[in-house]
């Protein structure tokens, strides 16, 4: 596995400091420092990136993603009156034998990839693979189109949108006819944006950048998606060991995790940024950075609003450092109430007035208040409550009941929902927050996920991503392992249909289904040891350290010729 190499960086930034040259003739001994962290940086993700490599199952999932890379150009993700099809060599996709083939690429790399990510699984004395490997998976679908939704195309024609003076927030696509609004998906054509502000300027700033160019513009969204996996990456673990919990754990469920690869990644939705921010602030605040960490949060719901429920993650994390208390503590532990109300307030003022801030900084406005309910504005198949509702409206419609009064069943029935949200909300921040915060942050996520009108495959990683951070008891990896195995049966149905292959689809659905089923044995094994928080320091024990020194030196043994190459280019 791969080491943070903190106490490296802060040996070379010293080194070089102290040995820098007096010489007018030399660089100042603050640019030689920088220069030695970069060249260390870069020293350091090479060996990294050689050892995940060495890693057979890190192999394997590259291939996936190199098949889903291959079915990239299919119609299940380009319009088919795209200009990509014009060209002549992308025009045979258009055919029936070209889409079934894609679809069958797909599938397979689908399917390979969930198979590796199950495989990976860490148990006591087995690891996942090193860190570094979401990166070679990204690699293959870095420069495709949007994969799995076109929401991409949409943020290209809303920066368009901004680049032109116009407000987002007043009108759709549909003001900027032409390339860009012919990519977008017909639904969302008239709608305006309900993003945050920050989000709606770095779409500008990547439509300007790509100089007005429709396709690279949507291809281009991918470049902010990768630096928030790679932040992801980068916080998640460490703050996992702030919790107590193995690394292992959150490399696993919250990195390397398919639909990370897929919806982050290949989607390259706003939410990467949002959760990649939402992680840094969680990850400050467990440090007592807390203004820090709600300025982070703040910065997220620039991005998605969604961000601002992990709030009750800050406001806990801030009232346990005060108190000298370190990792998560049991749900029956005490709790100074009052002293944890007065601290969640402050970490509202303070996200508040940084988000304030943000959005006159940005001259976007509040405009994104009207629009929230655009998400909502068709039904969702993944939203268990709109569903249920829609189901009961199915059995009145069938005995006869008025159309008007069989309709109310999904309204009344997503009302329901959002009363369980409320509900579990305040449970969480009363109860769970100030004693385990980060897994406050993550289930208030999923709460309002699951009970609110409108679910996507990506709404799912915000609250899944931080419970790679925190206890997690097996059973609940269970059942997130199967919700993962469903949105991407969910994703392969959907693009089969697309391609008119929809027997293909479920054929490869059935065939996952029979694999996680095969697997469930080994899915119910114990995560990785977690360490007392109250108890502990969050520093690993004697024998955790000797297992992490033998699976360093392990690592090392792996790498061999592949490091050492990659180091000397």
């Amino acid at each position: 596995m791969t080491t943070a190499h903190d106490g490296h960086d802060a040996g070379v930034l010293a080194s070089s400091s102290s040995t820098a040259p007096t010489s007018s003739t030399h660089p100042p001994a603050s640019t030689r420092s920088t220069r030695a962290l970069v060249a260390e940086a870069v020293r350091r993700a090479r060996v990294d990136l050689a050892e995940a490599w060495a890693a057979p199952l890190v192999r394997q999932g590259f291939v996936a993603m190199v098949l889903i890379a291959l079915g990239a150009f299919s119609p299940a993700f380009v319009a088919e009156d795209a200009p990509l099809y014009q060209q002549p060599f992308f025009a045979h996709l258009l055919s029936e034998p070209a889409r079934f083939a894609a679809t069958a690429i797909l599938l397979v790399g689908l399917l390979r990839l969930f198979d590796v990510w199950l495989r990976l699984r860490p148990t006591p004395g087995r690891p996942t693979a090193p860190v570094a490997a979401w990166a070679w998976w990204s690699l293959p679908i870095a420069c495709v189109p949007p994969l799995f939704s076109r929401d991409a195309y949409s943020y290209a024609a809303q920066g368009l949108v901004v680049s032109r003076g116009m407000d987002p927030y007043r009108t759709g696509p549909i003001a900027v006819p032409g390339p860009f609004a012919d990519q977008v998906d017909p639904i969302w054509l008239y709608t305006p944006a309900p993003y945050g502000p920050l989000a709606l300027q770095v779409q500008r700033l990547v439509v300007d950048l790509t100089g007005g160019d429709a396709l690279l513009s949507a291809i281009a969204m991918r470049v902010p998606a990768l630096l928030a996996v790679g932040v992801i990456a980068y916080a998640l673990p460490r703050l996992a060991e702030r919790m107590g919990v193995s690394r292992d754990q959150a490399v696993w469920l919250g990195v390397l995790n398919p639909l990370v690869l897929m919806h982050l990644v290949g989607g390259m939705h706003n939410d990467a940024v949002m959760i990649a921010l939402v992680v840094v602030g969680l990850l400050l605040a467990s440090d007592g950075r807390w203004v820090a960490g709600s300025i982070a949060v703040a910065a997220g719901a620039g991005f998605k609003q969604t961000a601002v429920l992990a709030l009750v993650g800050v406001a806990g994390l801030a009232y346990r450092h005060a108190r000298g208390l370190r990792g998560e503590a049991p749900l029956l532990s005490r709790v100074d109430q009052w002293s944890y109300v007065r601290q969640a307030a402050k970490v509202g003022l303070v996200a508040f007035a940084a988000f304030t801030g943000l959005t006159v900084l940005t001259g976007m406005g509040w405009g994104w208040i009207a629009n929230l309910g655009v998400p909502g504005s068709i039904l969702s198949l993944l939203a268990p409550f709109s569903m249920l509702g829609a189901g009961i409206a199915a059995l009145l419609a069938q005995v006869g009941v008025p159309a008007g009064y069989a309709d109310g069943a999904i309204q009344i029935s997503q009302t329901v929902g959002l009363v369980g949200v409320l509900v579990g909300l305040a449970w969480i921040t009363w109860v769970l927050a100030p004693r385990r915060p980060v897994a406050a942050a993550a289930w208030a996520l999923l709460v309002f996920t699951f009970g609110g009108p409108t679910v996507y495959p990506w709404y799912v990683l915000w609250g899944l991503i931080l419970l790679g951070a925190t206890s997690t008891h097996r059973r609940v990896v269970q059942v997130m392992c199967v919700v993962v195995g469903w949105l991407i049966a969910y994703s392969m149905l959907d693009l089969s249909v697309v391609n008119g292959a929809g027997m293909l689809g479920i054929a490869a659905v059935a065939w996952g289904a029979v694999n996680l089923l095969r697997r469930r044995g080994e899915l119910g094994t114990p995560m990785p040891p977690v360490i007392a928080g109250d108890a502990d320091s969050g520093a690993p024990d004697e024998h955790e350290s000797d297992q992490a020194d033998d699976g360093a030196d392990a690592a090392r043994a792996r790498v061999g010729v592949v490091s050492r190459f990659l180091v000397r280019i």
